[in-house]
């Protein structure tokens, strides 16, 4: 097996991620082999391991770095639109949010068989650490004014299934599938968003069992 120098190997690296991003979107993670993304790059299939575990573990990481920088330019928009109401920031941020996954069609499949697959073949540890990541990032809505009544993980998970749902619906009418949406995720907002704080100013508590918390 070759030996890499350092550069070569941050070039290589590159390289397998825009090719790992064009065949999984074209074709999907399981259709993509190991000996594919070795050739695109010019490398032999031995050397891909050099990389990566696995083609699970790039398909993967090309998703984190994505989602990374949705949640940067996420920061962006909720600087521009401070002082909207809670509920409707919240709102206003997800649909912005979705409009968003067009410009990253790699996570459009995430679909659930795909993150079943992924769920399969990816260590536990990576998978959690992943919906932590997103759960930390959903934290950051705080800053501006946007709690959450219920523990911040169900609410990380709710999220995630109400895309994922979304997303599964790419044969409906896109009229039908919007109106899906808002349909949906006013349900979920008025469920786990709270409209502001108390009127005393006390932080938002969570139930004893991780659900959402009712308010008097």
């Amino acid at each position: 097996m070759p030996r890499f120098s350092k550069s070569e190997k941050e070039i290589l690296r590159q390289k397998l991620f825009e090719e790992g991003e064009r065949l999984f979107t074209l074709f999907g993670i399981k259709k993509v082999s190991i000996e594919e993304l070795a050739q695109s790059v010019g490398i032999a299939k031995g050397s891909f391991y050099s990389f990566f575990p696995g083609k699970e573990h790039l398909f993967m990481e090309i998703v984190i770095t994505q989602q990374e920088k949705m949640w940067d330019e996420m920061e962006e928009f909720l600087l521009a639109h401070q002082g909207v109401p809670p509920r409707q920031l919240f709102k206003q941020t997800f649909l912005w949010m979705i409009e968003q996954f067009e410009r990253y069609p790699l996570i459009q499949k995430m679909d659930t068989e795909t993150t079943e697959y992924l769920f399969r073949k990816l260590p536990k540890e990576m998978i959690e650490s992943h919906t932590n990541d997103d759960s930390q990032e959903l934290l950051k809505l705080e800053k501006y004014g946007i709690r959450f009544t219920c523990d911040i993980t169900v609410a990380s998970k709710t999220m995630q299934t109400l895309a994922l749902n979304f997303f599964a619906l790419t044969k409906e009418d896109e009229n039908v599938r919007l109106a899906v949406l808002d349909i949906m995720l006013d349900g979920i907002i008025e469920k786990i968003v709270a409209e502001g704080f108390d009127t005393i100013g006390n932080d938002i508590k969570y139930s004893p069992s991780g659900g959402c918390a009712r308010f008097r």
